[in-house]
């Protein structure tokens, strides 16, 4: 499944399903020396490939058939001012906008660059745009308020007795983290743009769809926890 993503392509969302499927096989109680191996394994292939594309160049990278647009993500990664008219167009205006936030924004509706000069600042890039109204205050509020949800939820697989709801539980909320520090590290250029939606707040009716089921989980397996909580003690007690 992850390889058909990555050839369709959609890396971002096979990067997502390669650190979730980690992040799963690390809570399952796989030995600790896997865990390492695997993840040593994934960041020398990241790095490889980096250094490869680096080193060949992204233009004779582009000639692959299915990885062409990749390259151009690439050549925004490596400076996105060198092509602002191309390839580096949507990454160096979301720059611009985090830049024309600053502490405390434009405020609400006075984007400049959601106004035809960062293209569909409404989906994959919409937090730029929260940081240029609301400013890196209100953006950090409105990233509090999100881990705090993740944190929520992470507990809740914590606190579960059965082993399913807490691997259900933690992978959802560690699902939901991993796209948040996808999304953030596309648009500030820590990592290669991948085109991944932002929780709650992008356009995309089958993100929001998938996020809304994966919470009616959580708090389906809470209230089943607490359930079996309340008739064990009631058993103790008879």
């Amino acid at each position: 499944m992850i390889g058909s993503l990555a050839i369709f392509p959609d890396l971002g969302n096979a990067t997502i399903l390669i650190l979730v499927s980690l992040l799963m096989y690390t809570i399952s109680g796989i030995a600790y020396r896997w865990f390492t191996t695997i993840l040593g394994l994934l960041a020398g292939v990241s790095m490889i490939s980096l250094t490869a594309i680096r080193i060949i160049g992204v233009e004779k990278f582009s000639k692959i058939p299915v990885f062409g647009y990749v390259a151009k993500r690439f050549s925004a990664f490596f400076n996105p001012f060198n092509d602002l008219a191309g390839a580096g167009h949507q990454l160096a205006n979301s720059y611009y906008a985090m830049v024309n936030g600053g502490w405390f924004g434009l405020g609400l509706g006075n984007s400049i660059e959601k106004r035809g000069y960062l293209p569909e600042a409404h989906t994959d890039f919409v937090f730029s745009i929260v940081i240029e109204e609301f400013g890196f205050v209100g953006a950090s509020l409105i990233l509090a308020l999100l881990f705090f949800l993740i944190l929520r939820i992470i507990l809740v697989g914590i606190r579960a007795r059965d082993p399913f709801n807490s691997m259900v539980a933690i992978g959802i909320g560690g699902m939901i983290l991993i796209q948040v520090f996808v999304n953030i590290g596309g648009i500030s250029g820590l990592i290669p743009s991948t085109g991944v939606t932002f929780p709650f707040l992008s356009q995309g009716g089958n993100s929001l769809l998938v996020l809304s089921v994966a919470i009616a989980f959580v708090l389906n397996i809470d209230a089943s926890e607490k359930r079996a909580r309340l008739f064990s003690e009631y058993d103790a007690q008879l």
